[in-house]
């Protein structure tokens, strides 16, 4: 089906409001973020945007979504173990070139725990746990493919736990300080993670996830 008129134009509206909110909430949070603001970013009225979104919330929801599904691709849908750990030094990058998103992910994570009736509070409480979990996953697979020591599953919470800290406090300080590499600071913190997780011995075999290491 070849989809143009007015099809295509509402496609293309949706993804042109969808860029200024991210520009808008990010910069003004969810409560200071307007209709309006967003509106007269792309030419529009706020009475346009409702009819494409339904609502405030909706517009919100969208750009979170779509922000999701953005990260997820930089990082690597596909990749596991070490190769997914490599993918988040790719998302800082991203992040970088695009600094809306991430003002947007630093907002919305400080809304949402000051308020729990935020629009946004069930999305960012779940990004946050699914996060957790890849890291747990990405950590475990890491042991189980060779590239990481065993480590009890207690250890591997805890570095996973630690490595989203580091991954957001790394975050704040670019935003707060522009200059700050946030990508060559990340990486040199993987690097030294990695040499710290490294297996003893050029040829560790692969180990059993949840097994203490011995000794």
């Amino acid at each position: 089906m070849n989809r143009r008129g007015p099809y295509r134009t509402g496609i293309e509206s949706r993804a042109k409001i969808v860029g200024a909110a991210v520009d808008v909430f990010g910069r003004n949070g969810y409560k200071g973020g307007t209709l309006q603001q967003v509106a007269e970013t792309v030419g529009l009225t706020a009475g346009a945007i409702t009819k494409l979104f339904g609502s405030k919330e909706q517009l919100l929801i969208a750009v979170l979504q779509h922000w999701s599904f953005l990260t997820e691709g930089v990082i690597g849908a596909e990749a596991r173990g070490r190769d997914r750990l490599e993918g988040f030094g790719r998302l800082m990058e991203f992040h970088m070139e695009h600094r809306g998103f991430l003002e947007l992910y630093i907002t919305m994570a400080a809304e949402t725990a000051a308020s729990p009736e935020h629009p946004a509070h069930d999305f960012m409480v779940e990004r946050y746990t699914s996060t957790l979990s890849h890291l747990r996953d990405l950590l475990a697979e890491g042991v189980l493919e060779g590239s990481f020591r065993t480590m009890s599953q207690g250890e591997i919470d805890n570095e996973a736990e630690c490595l989203l800290a580091a991954m957001d406090g790394l975050e704040i300080q670019f935003l707060l300080n522009p200059a700050f590499d946030l990508e060559r600071s990340f990486r040199l913190y993987i690097q030294k993670l990695e040499a710290r997780l490294a297996p003893v011995g050029a040829d560790a075999a692969p180990a059993t996830v949840g097994v203490p290491a011995v000794g």
